[in-house]
């Protein structure tokens, strides 16, 4: 009985009932150079905002899922495939698009700078690496809606050439997405293994080096000597990095030269 009654409110189920907003992906791609925190855009080649920097991604197809679309629009728009996409936020203020409604499931990766391959692909005038900079705060209070970190009044873009961003040359509502992204991986430093996704090789890095990735994130200095501590006691005690050797070109007392064992 209860089969035949659920067949027959499929077979009669009218989805024009209910509004069906639209639903994107976009894809934040972190990386570190020059020992500072960048992030990929890319120039939309059409409207809306036609012209103006913004984050890789579209929308999802009815045939494919969020993972599925997020991995298909940043090798179409920028030339990047096989990095570890992580979801972020899903982003769904109602005025976000001025096309119609909008919901953006918002996905980040964090990739070493060596590794980083990207062009400008369709739909897109041209893809650049920005410095981030400028963001206040090492981790987020709450839902970006409801909280201040829908305010990107504090966030500085600036290009490889030196040139700074306004933040009216950001399309959408991708400033607020990049500005929360950062606070989020702030965040993340401290009970994730984020940090070591930046490193050229994590099979072989020394804690100096590592230091420089969790500057660059937090974008400001750290005591050599509490953040070697606080490795050892977080990451090497606790058997998630382990010391595979010693840096023999390295000047002066010789580094540690450790592995990720996760």
């Amino acid at each position: 009985m209860e089969s035949r009654l659920e067949e027959q409110y499929l077979r009669e189920y009218d989805p024009s009932q209910f509004d069906r907003p639209s639903v994107t992906v976009d894809i934040l791609v972190f990386t570190i150079c020059q020992k500072k925190l960048c992030a990929l855009l890319i120039k939309r080649d059409m409207p809306p905002f036609i012209g103006k920097w913004a984050i890789p991604g579209g929308f999802i197809k009815m045939n494919e899922s969020a993972d599925q679309a997020a991995a298909r629009k940043l090798k179409e728009e920028t030339g990047i495939e096989g990095v570890r996409l992580e979801q972020l936020y899903t982003f769904s203020a109602i005025d976000r698009d001025p096309r119609t409604r909008v919901i953006s499931i918002v996905y980040f990766a964090a990739v070493p700078y060596d590794k980083l391959k990207f062009g400008a692909g369709s739909g897109v005038k041209s893809a650049e690496l920005f410095t981030v900079g400028q963001i206040q705060g090492d981790s987020v209070s709450g839902p970006p809606e409801e909280t201040d970190d829908n305010d990107a009044s504090d966030i500085l873009l600036t290009g490889r050439n030196g040139e700074e961003i306004a933040i009216t040359d950001i399309a959408f509502d991708h400033a607020t997405i990049i500005r929360y992204a950062v606070r989020r991986m702030r965040g993340k430093l401290d009970y994730t293994e984020l940090g070591f996704d930046f490193l050229k090789d994590s099979s072989a890095f020394t804690l100096p080096e590592l230091r420089e990735v969790y500057e660059a994130v937090l974008d400001r200095p750290l005591d050599a000597g509490n953040f070697r501590r606080t490795i050892l006691m977080k990451y090497v005690s606790g058997g998630r990095v382990r010391q595979v050797g010693i840096q023999k070109e390295s000047v002066g007392r010789p580094a540690a030269v450790y592995s990720r064992t996760t």
